[in-house]
């Protein structure tokens, strides 16, 4: 189903998706939000807002909860898109890589906007119950970039990950538990109440969650030297994701890095085809879209 109208043809779309009850609710850079129904191929629902939505979708109850490019979190009516409510945050006049991330709990919705402010509000209330400032930087003024990582939200922890840090939340007041001076490229994992990451100098990593305890540290361009009996080079990392109790990392080039959780590799493999899209698991296989726009299914 084609949405947009020629006019729309030759600019680049971004979409953020998100499915619920059989329909599709989609945001984009153009400032559209709609619901599509897959079952009857049809629009239910259509409303443009003018501002560019820039972060994933959150559903609660009746609630659609995104959030805009001037940092504004917006609530809408799920049933036909009209605003419920619009909770305005820092606004950075210069726009980087880093797009506003949403979480989302039985109590609260967390969510970090491109200044780098943490925001805990109320699901039912819409209050804001807590906030916090994560950009290290020391001059805060409205221009100011922050790069930070998606929320990984697990029990009564946030983890985030920013420009130089990577911190430990309690949900519940948004006090800092652990800070650690390491930083990821991609979104961390939670397994238990183990943390792993990739830092930005490409070493895999894994800490306690609940006492900060480093567990171990390794250089993943060594561990892929010495698995394979060559020179060590510099891989590209896209992915991370814990399937079947290992450690699963997608490379740019197309080859999957397998680990134990003890961080020991156990295969490397190369996928069919060339990955381009986020994978996603449905029933122990791997789905992705190739260069050529084809879903590839693996085992």
């Amino acid at each position: 189903y084609n949405f947009y109208k020629k006019k729309y043809k030759k600019t680049n779309k971004r979409l953020n998706i998100i499915i619920d009850n059989g329909l599709v609710y989609v945001s984009d850079n153009l400032g559209y939000l709609y619901a599509y129904s897959y079952t009857e191929n049809k629009i239910i629902w259509a409303k443009k807002y003018e501002i560019a939505f820039r972060s994933n979708i959150k559903i609660y109850k009746n609630k659609i909860i995104t959030s805009n490019q001037n940092n504004n979190l917006v609530i809408f009516n799920k049933k036909d898109g009209e605003i419920l409510n619009v909770i305005p945050t820092e606004e950075t006049i210069v726009k980087n890589k880093f797009e506003n991330n949403l979480s989302l709990n039985n109590k609260f919705i967390f969510f970090i906007n491109t200044f780098g402010s943490l925001y805990a509000i109320d699901c039912e209330s819409l209050r804001i119950v807590w906030f916090i400032n994560l950009n290290q930087s020391v001059d805060l003024n409205p221009s100011n970039i922050f790069i930070g990582n998606k929320i990984v939200s697990n029990k009564e922890k946030l983890v985030i990950s920013s420009n130089e840090f990577t911190y430990i939340i309690n949900q519940n007041t948004g006090s800092i538990i652990n800070k650690k001076n390491f930083t990821s490229d991609l979104k961390p994992i939670i397994l238990d109440d183990y943390l792993f990451a990739i830092t930005k100098n490409k070493y895999l990593i894994s800490m306690d969650v609940n006492n900060g305890e480093l567990i171990y540290s390794y250089d993943l361009n060594l561990q892929i030297a010495e698995f394979l009996n060559t020179k060590k080079k510099d891989a590209s990392f896209k992915y991370l994701m814990i399937l079947n109790g290992k450690i699963v990392i997608f490379l740019e080039n197309s080859y999957i890095l397998v680990l134990n959780i003890d961080g020991s590799v156990d295969k490397i493999e190369k996928l069919p085809t060339k990955i381009t899209s986020s994978p996603i698991i449905i029933d122990k296989s791997i789905l992705y879209l190739d260069k050529k726009n084809r879903i590839s299914i693996v085992d």
